[in-house]
């Protein structure tokens, strides 16, 4: 949820902050709060907290306070967003302040009362180009009506959602939901939806595709393979293989992510050695859980199982020289930053007191989708090291942003059952005001870096994968490479 209401905040300030006058200086403002000075930060919160003083635009003061905020100041942030609510009541920032705590509220009848004041209000119709806090509430609304099995509400709500780029963030949802529930027929026209909106802006004109175009494009493949699916329960091979087909032709370069489902409209349709050839590219990412299935193809193409040992055998090899190509575009080679942070017992963890051992460091948020997607994945690595004292995993976690964050990540944690060593990375450096996950250059997460014995960074590497078998396979290559001396 948090990762859809950070996202929903982006576009939101991007059209409100599109009317403010300091939008020139944004990119010079970034790169300072990124990787600025102590001193430059300093200098650019005084410089904002002026315009918070004295500016009359609203556009102006959350502007300001957003930056302020990046810069380490958040309760001055908190303060002059207080304040924007004061001298604009009717403005965005009341009105998203308003909103705000309908995501706590326990029941339908609570969040339909809560929506229905805010929309009295803060009308939909008079957003114009700021839509999208009024499409998440929608969303939720929708989502937690068919949670309750109450279908005429959720599809009525889902269905006024506004912007066309990000509704599926909605529609998606609630047809799991039905689909969960064993209605295709409510599931199955959200789906259609869902692909005919990311369609639509996959194939704009290159000169038309912005930040919303590729957002909306981003979810195509899981779309398709959802509907692909059903198609599939429903016995309909020939209807999945022509949406699947014509989706790899529309975006070719996505086409291994279709291979689950694709398979299954070849082996349908007869064309066995194509459905082989499916399952080689998902094996090949690490997927090994339709080796009995690819035993099976091999044994009809070749009309015995002779040979099949060594067909995996060569497949095995394929998978590892993968991985080792792809970690050669992961090489680096310079010091880890140090650093001093607390575990979860509140005991001092230290990058110089592991000197000697290979170090894998993991940044991670509990909101972090893909980093909680990759855990089952480390947890299965760091347990093939678990006899080995010259390896060691720290998960740091970085850039939570509620209050109670110590105690959600020992929830977290405690609640999957994860053996991990985790780290908080909250101490602000006395001259830069950077974590560590700034020292280390962190753009994203997840983002992991191997360390090696002499406390060199010898591997980075962001992203993650949700394939348990790949990602051990992947970590072993990284360590026992770190292991090596360089050269």
């Amino acid at each position: 949820m948090k990762k859809l209401i950070t996202a929903a905040l982006i576009f939101a300030a991007s059209a409100t902050m599109a009317q403010s006058s300091l939008q020139e200086k944004r990119a010079e403002y970034a790169e300072i709060a990124e990787s600025g000075s102590k001193a430059e930060k300093d200098v650019l919160a005084k410089e904002l907290l002026q315009v918070a003083r004295t500016s009359k635009d609203e556009g102006d003061l959350i502007f300001a306070s957003n930056f302020i905020y990046r810069l380490g100041h958040e309760n001055s942030a908190d303060s002059i967003r207080k304040e924007v609510i004061r001298k604009f009541p009717k403005g965005v920032t009341a009105r998203d302040a308003y909103i705000r705590g309908f995501y706590d509220l326990e029941s339908t009848a609570e969040m339909e009362k809560k929506f229905k004041s805010w929309v009295k209000k803060w009308p939909m119709e008079k957003a114009e180009g700021d839509k999208l806090n009024y499409d998440y509430v929608l969303a939720s609304m929708a989502r937690t009506f068919a949670q309750e099995g109450n279908k005429e509400k959720a599809v009525m709500y889902v269905e006024q959602m506004n912007e066309r780029f990000w509704r599926a963030q909605g529609y998606i949802p609630v047809a799991t939901i039905f689909l969960q529930q064993g209605d295709t027929t409510a599931a199955l026209p959200l789906i259609r939806t869902a692909i005919d909106d990311a369609e639509y802006y996959i194939n704009l004109p290159k000169e038309q595709k912005d930040n919303k175009a590729g957002f909306a494009a981003v979810g195509y493949p899981g779309y398709v393979s959802q509907l692909a699916a059903v198609y599939d329960a429903q016995g309909k091979q020939v209807e999945a293989l022509q949406l699947v087909e014509k989706a790899i032709a529309l975006v070719p370069d996505q086409a291994p992510r279709f291979s689950a489902i694709y398979f299954k409209g070849l082996e349908a349709a007869g064309r066995k050695l194509e459905a082989l050839q499916q399952l080689e590219l998902l094996y090949k990412q690490g997927v090994f859980t339709h080796k009995d299935k690819m035993k099976e193809l091999y044994t009809v193409l070749n009309g015995s199982e002779k040979g099949v040992e060594n067909y995996f055998a060569r497949l095995d090899e394929d998978v590892i020289k993968g991985i080792r190509e792809h970690i050669k575009q992961m090489e680096n080679y310079k010091p880890a930053p140090d650093f001093e942070l607390l575990n979860l017992k509140g005991e001092k963890v230290s990058l110089a007191s592991l000197k000697g051992k290979v170090v894998v460091l993991d940044f991670w948020a509990t909101w972090c989708q893909p980093c909680i997607r990759s855990f089952p994945g480390m947890k299965a690595a760091q347990e093939m090291y678990a006899n080995d004292g010259d390896v060691q995993f720290l998960f740091i976690n970085t850039w939570e942003r509620d209050k109670e964050y110590k105690t959600n990540v020992v929830d977290f944690i405690t609640k999957n059952n994860y053996p991990f060593e985790v780290l908080y990375d909250d101490q602000k450096d006395a001259e830069t005001g950077e974590v560590i996950a700034a020292k280390y250059g962190v753009k994203g997460i997840p983002a992991k870096f191997i360390i090696d014995e002499e406390g060199n960074i010898r591997y980075f590497l962001t992203g993650s994968s949700p394939n348990v078998d790949y990602i051990r396979l992947e970590m072993k290559e990284l360590i026992e490479a770190a292991k090596q001396p360089k050269g």
